[in-house]
């Protein structure tokens, strides 16, 4: 990205509305990094897999945890893509929806299946799953 390579121009724009002069558009240029997402897609889901295979998920766990960490990714692109408005809110409503998933995974079935692993594995997964969970909510902001 520091090169320029994997950056797209994404034009946009909105108008605004008068009663009694034109209306007035507005052009808006937005840099989308889409390497970043070409990225995320490769591994974030290997981080998921690490966690998931950590606390001993079930393979249908695992399936579910990271294909709505690759819907999580799309849709964000997909909205980083979008137009103001409706369209870019809807993308980004389904990316909420799908980390929420990933991490009603990692939060929930995830400690739960640990437990039997033992006190030591349990507290390594909390702190790792926990420390995901924290800087992927944190990441946006």
């Amino acid at each position: 990205m520091a090169t320029g390579h994997g950056v797209s121009i994404h034009r946009t724009g909105y108008t605004d509305k008068h009663h009694y002069v034109p209306d007035i558009h507005h052009p808006v240029k937005r840099q989308v990094f889409w390497a970043r997402y070409i990225d995320w897609l490769v591994t974030t889901p290997l981080l998921l897999l690490d966690l998931s295979l950590l606390a001993g998920l079930s393979g249908a766990h695992i399936t579910i945890a990271v294909a709505a960490d690759v819907i999580m990714i799309l849709t964000g692109l997909f909205s980083a893509f979008g137009h103001e408005g409706t369209q870019k809110w809807g993308w980004y409503t389904i990316a909420i929806i799908a980390y929420l998933v990933v991490i009603w995974h990692l939060a929930v079935n995830g400690r739960n299946q640990v437990r039997a692993k033992g006190d030591e594995v349990a507290s390594f997964f909390l702190a790792i799953a926990g420390f995901t969970i924290v800087v992927w909510t944190a990441y946006p902001m």
